[in-house]
């Protein structure tokens, strides 16, 4: 159901308030009804009603890429990134919905996951990460250009509804290691 992908630099979680033991990232590869509670309370808590539900997140992890960071031995999900494939650029993954809980935001920890995210997907073969970010939202703004060196290639207004503006950003891979 869960299949490890990496544990979390040791750095990135030595002292998130003391509460943390030892987070993990795993690929959502299945699923029971636990878990997909667990995944749409935490999207549902992050997001409100914009948040994934059921319905999305089913196909999303059957045809996408899910991703959750989490204590490992805890059921607590502490992260979940959500990414499906571009239908007109199959190099270019879509980063369709990204979250660390807030009570764990401003201690590196959405930079540690969406990098180790990114190396996953040049392991896949993607060559590119878009995404879309709100215009207002600068801590994150911060974390994909400056931290992670996505770049703002489009601004569109009115997104998702009159004064939801997005930035797209995009991110080019470098190649996967050769083994």
């Amino acid at each position: 159901m869960l299949e490890e992908v990496k544990d979390m630099p040791k750095k990135a979680v030595e002292n998130p308030g003391g509460e943390v033991n030892v987070l993990k990232i795993y690929a959502v590869e299945g699923f029971n009804l636990e878990l997909l509670k667990r995944m749409v309370d935490f999207s549902s808590n992050i997001f409100g009603e914009s948040g994934t539900r059921e319905w999305s997140l089913v196909p999303q992890i059957r045809h996408g890429n899910v991703f959750v960071l989490k204590e490992e031995g805890k059921k607590t999900i502490s992260g979940v990134a959500i990414l499906m494939r571009d239908w007109d650029d199959v190099d270019k993954a879509y980063l369709f919905e990204y979250a660390i809980a807030e009570e764990l935001q401003g201690q590196g920890l959405g930079y540690h996951f969406l990098h180790s995210i990114c190396e996953n997907l040049k392991d896949q073969g993607f060559k590119r990460v878009s995404l879309t970010v709100d215009t207002e939202n600068e801590p994150a703004i911060r974390l994909y250009r400056d931290k992670l060196g996505f770049r703002l290639v489009q601004y569109r207004r009115d997104e998702y509804g009159p004064g939801h503006d997005r930035y797209i950003m995009e991110l080019e891979l470098a190649p996967a290691r050769a083994n």
